[in-house]
C-alpha cells in the first residue's frame, strides 16, 4: 500500500515538473505569436485642427494646434492679446477653457469698437461721434462749426470719424482705424502719425482724403 502511494506522489511531482518546463520553452517553439497590444502600449498623437484668430492678438492668423486643444491654447500660439484688447468685452464674452473645434474662427475686439460695457450699470458708447451733436439752428452758422462732422468736403474728419468710416480708408484696416479712434483727437498731421503710429507709406495713401 504504501509502495503504491510513493508511486502516486512521484507520477503527480513528475507531471507538474513537466508541465513547468513545458510552459517555460512553449514560447520558443511559437515566436511569431503576436506580442500583446495593450492600451498601454498603443502611442497615436492627436490629430491636428486648423483655427484662425484675428483682432487684437499680436500675431493673427491660421493656426494648427492639438484637437482638444482650448480657447487659451489658440490666443497664446497668436502671441497673446495686444495692449488695446477689449479687456471687459473678453472677459465676458470668451471662454479661455472652451474646446476649439476645426475650422474655428476666433475674432478678439479692440477697446476702440466700443462692444464693451462700462463697469457700472450703463452701456458705454466708445464712439462719441456715433451720438447725436446737437448744434444750433442758425443762419449764421459759421464755417468752423460745420467742419466739426465727420466729413468735410468729402474729406474724414480723424477726430469725428466713425470706425467704419476710418476703417474704409485705403490701407488703414481695423487696426489703424481703432488705435485713430483710441487715440483721438489730433491737431495736426505730426500728432496724428505720432498717436496712431500710422507708417508713411499709408499715410501717403490717406493724406488727401482726410482732414483734422
Amino acid at each position: 500500500m504504501s509502495s503504491n502511494r510513493v508511486s502516486i506522489i512521484l507520477a503527480v511531482g513528475l507531471a507538474f515538473i513537466t508541465g513547468y518546463v513545458v510552459s517555460q520553452i512553449y514560447p520558443v517553439f511559437y515566436s511569431d505569436k503576436p506580442p500583446d497590444n495593450g492600451v498601454e502600449n498603443i502611442c497615436v498623437d492627436a490629430a491636428d485642427i486648423a483655427v484662425e484668430i484675428t483682432g487684437a492678438v499680436s500675431n493673427p492668423g491660421v493656426y494648427d494646434i492639438k484637437e482638444g486643444g482650448r480657447m487659451i491654447d489658440a490666443i497664446k500660439i497668436a502671441g497673446d492679446f495686444t495692449s488695446d484688447y477689449d479687456y471687459y468685452w473678453v472677459s465676458k464674452n470668451i471662454n479661455l477653457s472652451q474646446i476649439l473645434k476645426d475650422e474655428q474662427k476666433v475674432f478678439i475686439p479692440f477697446e476702440a469698437l466700443g462692444y464693451s460695457v462700462s463697469r457700472g450699470n450703463c452701456s458705454q458708447e466708445i464712439f462719441p461721434s456715433l451720438q447725436s451733436n446737437p448744434v444750433a439752428e442758425s443762419s449764421g452758422s459759421s464755417p468752423e462749426v460745420a467742419g466739426t462732422t465727420s466729413t468735410s468736403a468729402g474729406k474724414v474728419n480723424v477726430n469725428t470719424a466713425t470706425f467704419d468710416e476710418l476703417d474704409a480708408l485705403p490701407g488703414i484696416g481695423a487696426a489703424y482705424a481703432g488705435r485713430i479712434v483710441a487715440n483721438r483727437p489730433y491737431s495736426g498731421v505730426e500728432e496724428f502719425k505720432e498717436k496712431s503710429q500710422i507708417t508713411n507709406s499709408v499715410y501717403e495713401k490717406i493724406k488727401d482724403l482726410i482732414t483734422f
